[in-house]
């Protein structure tokens, strides 16, 4: 079970982020654990991702700044005696002090799970209380459970309890877990870790500031942690509901991140509602960073090209951006591509949504139908389905013919329906696609001609390969072109004969949910 535990201990003296205030971070993550546990994907990752973002952006400087990745509980035990010696002599030196602890990896009720050693909750909270910081902040990130979609099979454990109010043993402490009591934490391989820590984090950068002032507080990051975790296990099998208890009086919110010195590092201002995604198109293998934002929001990035997807309850658009050190990049949804409703389906892009409905037409043009009988012309009505792996459509079709010599005029009507199942690759603009069409038409034929001769009517049957290309117009617009071969079974008084009828359509499709 992925369970998270972040216990705050925060100092009632003193401004959010004073003068004089010297930070200390020991970060670890570990990948293994004990015998039996599953080998976790984004631990270490994790935990190099939070070092980045604590000596980048909030004032922990590189020699107060301990790493640790798939180290001992030796190893732990040196680290803090380490930062203990360091925050007693910022402490001499009449600094205020924070000491932030991140963990994340496997655990039980009791310990982390450091490879085949064991660290024991009480020991670590012993140790950070004991290190003499006068703000102290414990991570403490345990996975037992796979990614989004699916639990990893590793054996069941007991969960972490929320520690309560009366157990916060002086004002000014605070606890946040990412789930609730009985739940699992999850991971996202799309998301690239954990999704509370992905979008903890995510605020952090800039997505969690809604204030605008290029600082984000404490709240401000759980705020947004909380509504994007509840957001995006929505789509999985079970929610996760972050939770917290504070016990603060008389102090100012913690400021954890300052976001505007760092010149190495570009921004990103979004103007649009909705959830953006980021892909890194240097990287694609490095996840993507999702981040929601209320009208508009900037955040940090570091400089490159990304792929940007922004989702909101009426489209999905796309575009790209160039980021670079030290400048601003606005973003508007105007300079985005809106994606048809049928793409955004069948590339999964709207995981609120598993179909995409509408309306079809086209204009058909067919080949004779018997010797002499042709072209045929006409058109089709009928409603559309997009699902993920396939397109549906299930049309109306009619179209006429006729045919003039010295001694007879022939006038040839069809009325059928079909159902076409297509198969539609969206690679980039334009969607081609192969599919299979059935269908069955009522045949009447009139002659005009000296003697008499009685009108003749049928029911035949016809199937069809089908190409197709579809091209946008709009979101809900899409224009296509069709070529088919019908393979119509023909009878007659004497025979029967297959004939090979080659057709072209010109249509529109129109999306309507």
């Amino acid at each position: 079970m992925r369970v998270w535990l972040i216990l705050l201990s925060l100092c009632l003296a003193g401004p959010a982020l004073a003068e004089g205030q010297e930070r200390f971070a020991l970060v670890m993550g570990a990948n293994l654990g004990e015998p039996g546990d599953e080998p976790l994907r984004f631990a270490e990752e994790d935990a190099g991702k939070m070092a980045q973002i604590l000596s980048r952006f909030a004032s922990v400087r590189e020699e107060n700044l301990l790493l640790l990745q798939g180290r001992s509980a030796d190893r732990v035990e040196q680290a803090f005696r380490s930062l203990t010696s360091r925050i007693k002599a910022a402490r001499d030196a009449q600094k205020e002090t924070l000491l932030f602890v991140y963990y994340s990896g496997h655990a039980d009720v009791t310990a982390m799970h450091l490879g085949r050693s064991r660290f024991e909750f009480d020991r670590l909270t012993e140790l950070v209380a004991g290190a003499g910081a006068t703000l102290k902040v414990l991570v403490v990130d345990a996975c037992r459970s796979g990614e989004l979609t699916r639990v990893k099979g590793a054996r069941p454990a007991q969960p972490f309890k929320i520690v309560s109010t009366a157990r916060l043993k002086s004002a000014g402490n605070a606890i946040i877990t990412s789930s609730a009591v009985g739940e699992d934490a999850q991971e996202s391989d799309r998301l690239g870790g954990g999704v509370f820590s992905h979008h903890f984090m995510t605020g952090l950068r800039g997505a969690a500031d809604r204030s605008g002032d290029r600082k984000v507080s404490l709240s401000e990051a759980y705020r947004y942690a909380y509504d994007e975790t509840l957001r995006t296990t929505s789509r999985a099998r079970f929610l996760q509901h972050p939770t917290y208890a504070f016990k603060m009086k008389g102090r100012e919110d913690l400021v954890l991140t300052r976001l505007g010195s760092d010149s190495s590092v570009g921004r990103v201002r979004l103007d649009g509602s909705g959830t953006w995604l980021f892909m890194n198109q240097a990287n694609p293998l490095s996840g993507v960073m999702e981040i929601t934002t209320d009208k508009r929001a900037e955040v940090i990035v570091n400089p490159g090209r990304y792929l940007l997807r922004l989702r909101t309850p009426r489209a999905v658009y796309e575009g790209r951006v160039a980021v670079e050190a030290g400048a601003t990049q606005p973003v508007r949804v105007s300079q985005l591509r809106p994606i048809p409703y049928g793409q955004t389906i069948r590339k999964g892009y709207r995981g609120d949504a598993s179909v995409a409905l509408g309306l079809t037409t086209s204009t058909v043009y067919m080949g004779a139908l018997t010797d002499g009988v042709g072209p045929n012309i006409g058109a089709s009505v009928g409603v559309r389905a997009d699902f993920r792996p396939l397109s549906l459509e299930v049309r109306l079709r009619g179209t006429i013919a006729d045919s003039k010599n010295m001694d007879l005029n022939l006038s040839q009507r069809m009325l059928g329906g079909d159902v076409t199942v297509l198969k539609l690759f969206d690679p980039g603009y334009v969607s081609p696609g192969f599919g299979l069409r059935l269908g069955a038409d009522w045949v009447e034929q009139e002659f005009s001609t000296r003697g008499k001769s009685p009108a003749r009517t049928s029911i035949i049957g016809r199937a069809a390969p089908v190409l197709r290309v579809e091209v946008p117009i709009s979101a809900k617009i899409s224009g296509s072109l069709s070529a088919f071969v019908d393979g119509v079974l023909l009878r007659s008084d004497e025979d029967s004969k297959l004939a090979a009828v080659p057709g072209a359509e010109i249509g529109l499709t129109v999306v309507f949910q």
